[in-house]
């Protein structure tokens, strides 16, 4: 796994880890909404295969 995608794997836990213990529903509409994001750019991330000569 590249060192870039370890960095959003941790941004992610930590939201996940802070979502299960809020009870504000915007507060849980905006860690929904960057956890969307941040899974968008780990997908991004790998999107076109390594070029190898």
């Amino acid at each position: 796994m590249c060192e870039k995608c370890v960095e959003l794997d941790k941004k992610i836990k930590h939201y996940k880890a802070i979502r299960s213990r809020v009870t504000d529903q915007m507060t849980l509409e905006g860690i929904a909404k960057l956890l969307a994001d941040l899974q968008g750019k780990k997908r991004e991330l790998h999107l076109d295969p390594p070029v190898t000569e």
